[in-house]
């Protein structure tokens, strides 16, 4: 059965970015293991060539957020290090 994982991670990564996270904070960040449980399956039914179309929407969607927050991380890392 699926969760509505889209809905929560938007709101797990909006919640976490407006609570005024440090640089240390972002640069940590990592969403919820049950969030990633769901999304290491779509990803394995992706590479087996066994998602439906509404899945593979959901991937698409769920990847572009982790791609926003993997930039947001690499900046904040980078500022820590200072060189940003």
């Amino acid at each position: 059965m699926a969760i509505n994982v889209q809905h929560s991670i938007a709101m797990e990564v909006a919640d976490f970015l407006t609570s005024e996270p440090s640089l240390e904070d972002l640069a940590n960040y990592a969403v919820a293991p049950e969030t990633q449980q769901y999304l290491d399956g779509l990803l394995e039914k992706n590479s087996a060539g066994e998602l439906s179309p509404d899945e593979r929407l959901e991937l698409e969607k769920l990847l572009t957020i982790s791609h926003v927050m993997t930039l947001i991380k690499t900046k904040a890392k980078l500022k820590l290090a200072g060189r940003a």
